[in-house]
């Protein structure tokens, strides 16, 4: 969950539901603990299966790079979410833990969520500006691209993101709190001393690097259909051999295709997750622990099931869109079950 723990104020306290927050109570109750939590087992399984294909391919290719860290990525968010639906759960105060699951998921599970969210984004934009490269520049891109500066690239994305949660972390830990009203102690979320120097930087840097990587993804793309839609028929009319001419066609337009429906859907599930960064960012009462606290709550929720769809379903796009996925995929699962019949 990418939200501003910068002032993470919130009130643990027993499980209680007056008959006005009883929506709300159900609400969590049924996205968040069942259709989530069962949409995010089924995203690790579809995950792991990338990651299982790839490394069956080989991550010596760009494009095998790239999806396989953007699987790594989608993974590391729904094991949060996952965690998140725990934390968040109605009935989890009543298992009598001496926690704040709360103020535990701020610093255990958010900030990394928003970590996975970034790397998947910045992950993706790279590959459509790759796309990009291969229709402006056919002939030289393989010069231009190599999988030694794939792997460099990736890396640095994964780093500079990573840099982004050094303020948060450098200020907050976990301790013992001591509840007058509960005369329990429980674990919790404290600050040092220069927490007013680094208030809200890891948010805001968070919010202004998914707002220029949706919007760099969504003008890549745009750029990528135009250019190889006119750079296909220019082939058609120009090129000699109309065996070359078919495949070159072909291959270009099954590439641009998945590169596209992958871009789009991820379009899609982060527009609700930026919009929301950017109310929090504006509105300092919509956050954890803030005046609107509970439409804050269930709006996450919301945005954490369209994140595990989104990662969930790229198994599909691979599957469908992907003749050398569907290939790896029946050569690894379709034989073990053939194997496993005889």
């Amino acid at each position: 969950m990418e939200l501003n723990h910068s002032n993470l104020v919130v009130n643990q306290s027993t499980s209680s539901y007056s008959p006005q927050l009883f929506p709300s109570f159900l609400f969590s109750l049924v996205i968040n603990s069942c259709l989530s939590t069962l949409l995010g087992i089924m995203g690790m399984i579809a995950n792991a299966i990338n990651m299982a294909v790839f490394i069956k391919q080989g991550l010596n290719s760009s494009i095998n790079i790239s999806f396989f860290t953007i699987a790594m990525s989608d993974m590391l968010r729904i094991v949060c979410i996952q965690w998140a639906n725990i934390c968040f759960n109605p009935y989890i105060d009543n298992a009598g833990a001496p926690i704040y699951f709360t103020d535990l998921y701020g610093i255990t599970g958010a900030l990394t969520s928003g970590f996975g969210c970034r790397v998947t984004l910045w992950v993706i934009v790279y590959i459509t500006a790759e796309r990009c490269l291969c229709i402006l520049f056919p002939l030289t891109i393989k010069n231009i691209i190599t999988t030694t500066r794939s792997r460099i690239i990736i890396v640095m994305i994964t780093f500079f993101n990573s840099l982004t949660l050094i303020p948060e972390y450098s200020t907050m830990y976990l301790t013992w709190k001591y509840n007058k009203d509960r005369n329990m102690t429980f674990l919790g979320v404290a600050f040092n001393s220069n927490r007013a120097q680094t208030q809200g930087l890891s948010f805001l840097m968070h919010v202004i690097l998914v707002v220029i990587g949706l919007c760099c993804v969504i003008v890549l793309t745009s750029i990528l259909v135009i250019h190889l839609r006119r750079q296909t028929k220019w082939r058609m009319k120009n090129s000699a051999e109309s065996k070359q001419r078919s495949s070159v066609s072909s291959r270009d337009r099954k590439s641009e295709v998945l590169v596209v429906t992958v871009a789009t859907s991820m379009v899609i599930s982060y527009i609700p997750l930026t919009c929301t960064s950017l109310v929090t960012v504006f509105m300092p009462d919509f956050y954890m622990g803030g005046k609107y606290y509970s439409i804050f709550r269930d709006t996450w929720a919301m945005i954490f099931l369209f994140g595990i769809m989104n990662s969930s379903t790229t198994i599909i796009i691979y599957y469908k869109m992907n003749s050398k996925y569907r290939n790896t995929f029946q050569e690894i699962f379709c034989s073990k079950i053939k194997n496993i019949k005889a």
